[in-house]
């Protein structure tokens, strides 16, 4: 797989869509059409290549109107998913308005699942109005930064976390503003010494 750069856009060529990648494209084809959205987390180091598994991925959406997520909650159920919380669809908004993510899922299906949360704090803010259009495969993914994405993953602390972090710093080192990714670093108060 090659990474390349034109302009804003990342493209990943030669490289073959998983299982995974297949049910969050569904998933992402559904969305779009009622919310733009930024993936964040461990999904981004999957997408950039990193061999490891993941139960879930995570996206961001700006709040929306509760008619707005009503629409897009009964297409997801008429396309097949169910969510994963025990609530009906004005509960799922008023789980989303108070910071918890909601968990969508293909019918009897636990594993893999996506958890959709509302924009939140700056960060989340950041990831969303700078993220970034990655395609592979003629599939448009839209990602954080991967400058606020590494430290967030340093940040976090877990070992998987920070194998993460390690990865998406090789695969990137060429393409990423390393005093951006220094700053968010320090905004995080973690130690950027990846080699």
């Amino acid at each position: 797989m090659e990474i390349r750069t034109d302009g804003s856009t990342l493209f990943l060529d030669d490289r073959e869509l998983s299982e995974l990648d297949l049910f969050v494209c569904h998933v992402l084809d559904i969305l779009s059409d009622y919310s733009s959205y930024v993936i964040i987390s461990g999904y981004v180091a999957i997408l950039f290549g990193r061999t490891r598994s993941t139960e879930d991925v995570d996206i961001l959406i700006p709040m929306c109107e509760c008619s707005t997520f009503l629409l897009l909650h009964d297409k997801f159920i008429q396309m097949g998913y169910e969510f994963l919380n025990e609530e009906n669809g004005n509960g799922l908004y008023s789980m989303l308005l108070s910071g918890s993510g909601v968990r969508l899922c293909e019918k009897d299906s636990f594993i893999p699942n996506i958890e959709i949360k509302f924009i939140k704090n700056e960060s989340d803010e950041y990831s969303f109005i700078n993220r970034i259009k990655l395609v592979s495969s003629e599939k448009t993914f839209f990602i954080s930064p991967l400058e606020i994405q590494i430290a967030y993953k340093l940040w976090l602390g877990s070992d998987k976390d920070i194998e993460d972090a390690i990865f998406l710093y090789t695969v990137s080192k060429q393409m990423i503003n390393k005093d951006l990714f220094y700053e968010f670093c320090s905004s995080f108060g973690v130690n950027y010494e990846i080699t």
